[in-house]
């Protein structure tokens, strides 16, 4: 696949076409389905067909000309703006910075990959702008912060056991589509965090941020690229040689599943002691011994599920291990997190492989 001519290409059939599609698709309905039941914000999944080019005018009336008080954060990207359309539908603007030297490659990827992602664990783009030096981005509004938010800031209520162990599930829904059920091949996110998975009131999850993404072509199971992403989430075969595949997000998933259950961040300190320890090295050998009240959040207590303790605590030990082979794919983590029986007990021992450093 030629990347840029094909993303160049899609988007000239968007401005053509532009302006059919908002007749068509862009009207926002009264019915339009619930994205949060609390704050009462709707979705217009089902009402716009494909990603609508936007003009600027309309990206600066919504945001009130980018003002600081609408500015809900700041990547390598860019910033990112809340705004309002006309119709009421409440979007986040995520504006290329000038000096990005990746923003024109993540702006055509974000385009081309969320074209094809409509999924309710995935965040919509809705369209894009793209004027002389503005590359903007403009996505559904989503309306309960990150997870890493509620999982680390200091003012944030702490997560309960039931929300945590449905937002694991939700996101591995959202990356089962990306990876197996996506029209055209499957996409690699490469960026998987909690920073990049935000939540509604509902605490629902969303994937968001592709600006890293892959869209995989072909039969390899694997091929080499330019090292990106963050790092404690990155898959040793990524990090060290470029390899990514589908089992690079699985190998994010299952760090963030630890931060889920420990409420650690990827490195942390220890305790009395004036040291850092790496997550992925001290949860491995509390599963394997499975004294796996060692790693609950002590914000959590003894208010959790402990068979449900035990599913999040062998799959994030799968998805973790230093040779992708040995990951489960994002469908099995799916399923054995839902508890299927049949699938839990066919993966018998190689659910806690012995722990390697």
């Amino acid at each position: 696949m030629h990347f840029k001519e094909d993303t160049n290409s899609l988007i000239n059939y968007r401005a053509t076409h532009s302006r059919y599609e908002r007749v068509l698709f862009g009207h926002k309905c009264s019915e339009a389905p619930l994205l949060c039941t609390i704050c009462g914000a709707r979705t217009d999944t089902y009402y716009i067909k494909d990603a609508m080019l936007f003009n600027y005018s309309e990206i600066q009336l919504a945001t009130n000309d980018f003002a600081k008080e609408n500015l809900l954060g700041e990547g390598g990207y860019g910033h990112v703006y809340k705004g309002k359309l006309k119709d009421g539908q409440l979007i986040a603007a995520k504006v290329r910075k000038e000096e990005s030297n990746q923003g024109f490659t993540e702006f055509h990827s974000e385009v081309y990959v969320l074209s094809f992602a409509r999924h309710k664990n995935i965040v919509m783009l809705l369209g894009y702008c793209s004027k002389e030096k503005f590359n903007i981005l403009v996505y559904e509004y989503i309306c309960n912060k990150s997870l890493d938010w509620h999982l680390f800031d200091e003012t944030a209520t702490p997560l309960e056991w039931h929300q945590r162990f449905a937002i694991a599930i939700g996101i591995a829904k959202g990356l089962r589509f990306l990876h197996e059920e996506c029209r055209g091949g499957p996409i690699i996110h490469r960026d998987m965090r909690p920073s990049n998975i935000l939540l509604t009131h509902d605490f629902i999850p969303m994937l968001g941020d592709f600006g890293l993404a892959k869209w995989k072509t072909g039969d390899d199971y694997s091929w080499q690229t330019r090292i990106l992403g963050t790092l404690g989430y990155l898959a040793p075969e990524y990090a060290e040689n470029g390899m990514v595949s589908v089992r690079t997000d699985v190998y994010a998933y299952g760090i963030v599943l630890l931060q889920l259950i420990s409420g650690h961040k990827v490195v942390f300190d220890v305790d009395g002691e004036e040291k850092t320890q790496s997550l992925r090295q001290w949860a491995q050998p509390i599963i394997y011994k499975l004294a796996l009240h060692e790693l609950i959040d002590p914000r959590i207590g003894d208010s959790y599920d402990t068979n449900e303790l035990y599913r999040m605590a062998k799959v994030a030990s799968s998805c973790v291990q230093g040779s992708p082979e040995m990951r489960p794919s994002i469908g099995e983590v799916v399923r054995l997190l839902e508890g299927e029986n049949e699938h839990f007990h066919r993966f018998g021992d190689q659910f806690i492989p012995p722990y390697t450093k």
